[in-house]
C-alpha cells in the first residue's frame, strides 16, 4: 500500500514537471516580469474593469473600454487573438503583459473589413492602449497592434501605446516593448513620457503615422534603449526624444542599429527628421541606417549637445535636392568622419537587398511595404559600424525585468549579417 502511494505521488510529481515544461516553452521564463493572474477572464465579450488573464488561443472581442486598476494585471497568454468592436481602448493603471511567443504570437487588431482603404483618409479605427501614472509595469513580447488611431472625445486621433499622465512623478515605471509588430496606427505609435524606463527593440514598425505623429516620441525623463528596431513610413519624425522645459529627469537614451526605411514625406508644413534629439535631451546615435527618408539626424541647438554623441550611422537619402537635409543647416548635428551619406536612388538600392522608393506626393496611399531590409553582401552598410559601445547601456543580461539585452553590432542597421538582432523582415500585410 505504501509503494502504491509513493508511485502516486511520483506520477503526480513528474506531471506537474511536464505541464512546468510545457508551460516555460510558451512563456518566456528567462523574465523578470510579474506573475500572471491565476484566474481567466470569462467572458469573451470585453469591457469595463478587468484583471486576470486572458487564456492561451482564444479570441476576444474589445466590446468597450477596458480598465485595469492601480495594483491589479491584465496578463494575456500567447497565441491570443483581441478584436476591436469599435473605437474602445485599454487604459491601464496597473499592469499589462502581452506574453507572446515566437510560435504562438498576440494579436490586437480590428474588425473593419475597410481598414486598408482608409489610409487615404487617415481614419483609424480603436483606441489602442494608454498608461497612467499609477502604471508600474508593462510587458509585450511578440505582439501585433494594428489599425489603431480612432478618435478621442475630441476628434484627434489616438496613439497607438500611450505612456501618459503624471508618469514624472510615479517612481520609475517599467515599460518593455521588444520582438512586436506594429501596423497602420494614424498617430504617434510608441509615445514615453516619464520618468521610466524603457526598452524598445526588435520590432517591425510600419506605416505608424497619418498626415501626422511619431513613429516613437519619448521625452519627459524617459531613460532607456531603443535598438534592432525597422520602421517604414514614418508619417513625421521616426525616433523623436526630447525633456521639455523641465530639466529634471531628463531624457537619455541609447539609439543604436535601427534600420529606419522611406520616412517623413506625409507631413506638410513641419521639418520631419529621422531622428530628432531635441530640448534638453542627451542620448548617444551609433550604427544605424537610414534609406529613402526626408532627412536624417537632426541634434538640435536646444539639446543637452555636450552629452549628446553620434557616428557610424549610414544615411542615403533618395533625391539630391534633399542633400541639405541629412544633417539639417543650422542643427549642432554634423557629419562625422565615421558617417556613409549620399543621395540618390543607384546608392539607396545599393544598401539593403530590396529598396522600393517612397511615395513623395499626397496623399499618400502607400500601404504595403515591398522593402527587404536584410543586407546584400555588397551593401555599405556592412562592418562599418562601432564593434564596442561607447556608452552604457540601460538595459543589461542581469535584469532581464527591464528588458532583455542587446549590444552594437559592427554591421548597421537592425538585421546583421551574422543573424542576431531583429529576427523578422518585414511582410506586406499585418498579421490579422
Amino acid at each position: 500500500m505504501k509503494k502504491n502511494s509513493f508511485l502516486v505521488i511520483i506520477s503526480g510529481f513528474m506531471l506537474a514537471l511536464t505541464a512546468c515544461s510545457s508551460n516555460s516553452d510558451l512563456i518566456d521564463a528567462t523574465a523578470n516580469y510579474p506573475k500572471a493572474p491565476a484566474s481567466f477572464v470569462k467572458s469573451k465579450n470585453l469591457t469595463g474593469t478587468l484583471k486576470g488573464t486572458l487564456k492561451q488561443d482564444s479570441t476576444y472581442y474589445l466590446v468597450g473600454d477596458v480598465a485595469v486598476a492601480k495594483g491589479d494585471t491584465l496578463a494575456v497568454q500567447p497565441g491570443a487573438t483581441i478584436i476591436a468592436k469599435g473605437n474602445f481602448q485599454f487604459q491601464i493603471s496597473g499592469t499589462l503583459l502581452s506574453l507572446g511567443t515566437e510560435a504562438k504570437q498576440v494579436t490586437f487588431t480590428s474588425q473593419d473589413a475597410s481598414r486598408f482603404t482608409d489610409f487615404a483618409t487617415y481614419t483609424g479605427h480603436w483606441g489602442g492602449f494608454v498608461f497612467d501614472s499609477t502604471a508600474v509595469y508593462v510587458y509585450v513580447k511578440y505582439t501585433h497592434i494594428n489599425f489603431t488611431g480612432g478618435p478621442d472625445s475630441s476628434g484627434s486621433p489616438q496613439a497607438s501605446f500611450d505612456v501618459e499622465g503624471s508618469q514624472t512623478y510615479n517612481g520609475g515605471a517599467y515599460i518593455v516593448v521588444e520582438d512586436s509588430w506594429f501596423y497602420g496606427g494614424v498617430d504617434d505609435g510608441i509615445h514615453l513620457a516619464g520618468n521610466i524606463t524603457a526598452s524598445i527593440k526588435r520590432n517591425v514598425i510600419q506605416r505608424l503615422g497619418g498626415p501626422d505623429g511619431e513613429t516613437m516620441n519619448v521625452k519627459k525623463g524617459v531613460k532607456g534603449d531603443i535598438a534592432y528596431n525597422y520602421i517604414w513610413s514614418a508619417a513625421n519624425n521616426a525616433i523623436k526624444l526630447e525633456t521639455g522645459t523641465v530639466l529634471i529627469p531628463q531624457t537619455n537614451m541609447n539609439i543604436f542599429n535601427n534600420t529606419i526605411v522611406d520616412g517623413g514625406f506625409r507631413k506638410r508644413g513641419e521639418a520631419t527628421n529621422s531622428i530628432l534629439i531635441d530640448k534638453w535631451t542627451r542620448a548617444n546615435i551609433y550604427n544605424n541606417l537610414m534609406v529613402g527618408n526626408h532627412t536624417g539626424i537632426n541634434i538640435t541647438t536646444k539639446a543637452d549637445t555636450t552629452n549628446c554623441k553620434y557616428g557610424n550611422n549610414l544615411i542615403y537619402c533618395p533625391a539630391d535636392s534633399l542633400t541639405q537635409l541629412i544633417y539639417p543647416l543650422g542643427a549642432f548635428s554634423k557629419k562625422q568622419s565615421t558617417d556613409i551619406t549620399g543621395t540618390g536612388a543607384t546608392l539607396c538600392n545599393s544598401v539593403i537587398t530590396t529598396w522600393v522608393p517612397p511615395t513623395t506626393t499626397l496623399p499618400d496611399l502607400t500601404v504595403l511595404d515591398g522593402n527587404n531590409p536584410s543586407l546584400p553582401s555588397s551593401s555599405p552598410a556592412i562592418g562599418k559600424g562601432i564593434a564596442v559601445a561607447p556608452f552604457t547601456y540601460f538595459i543589461t543580461s542581469i535584469d532581464g525585468k527591464k528588458g532583455t539585452a542587446d549590444v552594437v553590432n559592427k554591421d548597421l542597421g537592425a538585421y546583421p549579417t551574422d543573424g542576431s538582432g531583429n529576427k523578422h523582415l518585414p511582410t506586406k500585410q499585418p498579421v490579422q
